[in-house]
């Protein structure tokens, strides 16, 4: 979340692009009402879940990267990026995670380059002159996006569901040191978590899940991803930037949503309240137009017309006809190395990270499940292999095999990928017990199965023959004589 104003460079291309905005895209058969999908699917996201994520991107707990075990301390964008510093792998991290729920490098996870500029701070007071600006340094750094291709007639439009990666502690002067539990590890965390379950759904319209960087230094990430991705600004139906949530004191279960003046965001904000009733999530929000902030990620996308919203704790004091009581709850531990789950409400966490998902999710249309089933799969021992085999799915053109050493619960690796319900595994030791499981996956990654049962097969070893004891057969018996 941003507190301090925008860069000037940032403000002028703001200013630019708000005199020509975009053609409004038309608003084609949303529906936010009840579906017994999407109510499923928020059923599975659990507290404890949620607050794994925000954990792991926290530095609270240790994460493994390609085996090598670290903590990440601080998610700064020029630390993010910096390869010398051992504490700030949360972009590897986050990738890293991805690849594991399936999605695939170069076609539904895409790295978006850009560079931003570091100039030296100025007193923006609007009674002095402001002088021209002195660049001290260029950053290069990335945003991540997740695509998840649209499946139905509208599959050329566009719902984004985003939430800024970066942190800083910038109120005690720290980068090294900067946890950002509630800024923002709770909207990364809501953002993975739609991830892992919106594998298994098609949608009408594709979903985009975005994480910016260069947020806290500007919206650099979301500027640059509006200007560089131009050409689509009018597919998108809606944005929810969700962006520090989870403090909540008060424990009132009410946060801001602040929508802004454009119809289109009232589209989104309309939408996310319907979720909000629909499934009983117990959340209040403060619907603002007129006071909405534009100081998160979603204000580059007002800025060119397209309609967006963004989640935040009860951060400013309000009207009390809004929502919250005209209570402020703001959290002390904003932008400070304090920020730490520990201070988080979590159940308000659990119920907005809910939210979001299900107004993406109804947003882009959800259509079921990716296929009608799950495979089954057997397992039996050959003379020297594994033979597996597994029911075919309508629609499925490849099939991924993962085997583990373990149990079935262990971790499993991708052993490979296939396009018939069948594979010979000849790559194992006489003896050792092997774990298998099955996915089905549409060719281009983005729609998944759940996993098959598992099933466990053994090649025994070959008995060795019998070893006599020659000495066994011989006499014993000895006189005394000897």
């Amino acid at each position: 979340m941003k507190k301090f104003k925008l860069v000037l460079v940032l403000l002028s291309l703001v200013m630019v692009l708000s005199i020509l905005p975009l053609p409004a895209t038309a608003q084609s058969a949303i529906n936010c009402g009840h579906n017994s999908d999407i109510e499923t699917l928020l059923n599975q996201i659990t507290e404890n879940g949620v607050a794994k994520w925000i954990r792991d991107l926290s530095g609270e707990n240790s994460v493994v990267i390609d085996g090598k075990e670290y903590r990440i301390r601080t998610r700064h964008t020029p630390e993010l990026f910096n390869p010398s510093n051992q504490n700030a792998k949360a972009y590897p991290y986050l990738t890293q995670e991805l690849i594991k729920l399936g999605y695939v490098p170069g076609n539904t996870i895409q790295d978006h380059d850009y560079t931003y500029d570091i100039y030296i701070p100025m007193d923006l007071d609007q009674s002095i002159p402001i002088p021209e600006p002195i660049k001290i340094d260029a950053i290069s750094a990335k945003n991540l996006i997740l695509t998840i291709p649209g499946r139905g007639p509208n599959a050329n439009q566009q719902v984004l569901m985003t939430a800024h990666l970066d942190s800083t502690a910038g109120k005690d002067g720290s980068y090294q040191i900067a946890p950002g539990a509630e800024d923002n590890a709770s909207g990364v965390a809501a953002l993975i978590e739609a991830a892992d379950l919106f594998r298994y759904y098609k949608f009408d319209r594709t979903i985009k899940i975005i994480f910016f960087t260069g947020e806290e230094q500007g919206l650099h990430g979301s500027a640059a991803y509006v200007e560089d991705f131009a050409s689509e600004m009018s597919n998108i139906q809606g944005v929810v930037n969700l962006d520090m949530f989870g403090y909540d004191s008060d424990k009132d279960m009410c946060m801001e949503l602040h929508v802004g003046t454009l119809s289109a965001s009232n589209t989104v904000g309309t939408c996310f309240t319907n979720v909000i009733n629909n499934y009983n999530l117990g959340v209040k929000v403060e619907y603002l137009t007129d006071e909405a902030i534009d100081l998160s990620d979603h204000a580059p996308f007002w800025g060119v017309g397209v309609g967006a919203v963004e989640v935040l704790e009860n951060f400013d004091k309000h009207s009390a006809s809004y929502g919250c009581n005209g209570v402020q709850d703001r959290n002390p531990h904003y932008h400070r190395i304090t920020d730490t789950i520990d201070k988080m409400y979590m159940p308000a966490t659990h119920r907005i990270t809910q939210t979001g998902v299900g107004t993406v999710a109804s947003m882009a249309g959800m259509m079921g499940k990716c296929f009608n089933g799950d495979p089954r799969l057997t397992a039996k021992p050959q003379e020297d292999s594994i033979s597996l085999t597994w029911t075919a799915l309508e629609g499925a053109e490849v099939y991924r095999i993962y085997r583990g050493t373990r149990t079935c619960n262990g971790e499993m690796t991708l052993l490979a990928e296939v396009t018939t319900n069948s594979y010979l595994d000849s790559d194992i030791k006489l003896g050792q017990p092997y774990f298998y499981k099955v996915q089905a996956v549409e060719p281009d990654g983005g729609c998944i199965s759940q996993m098959s049962n598992c099933d466990v097969a053994i090649v025994p070893k070959p008995q060795e023959p019998p070893v006599y004891d020659f000495f066994q057969y011989l006499p014993l018996t000895l006189t005394a004589e000897g």
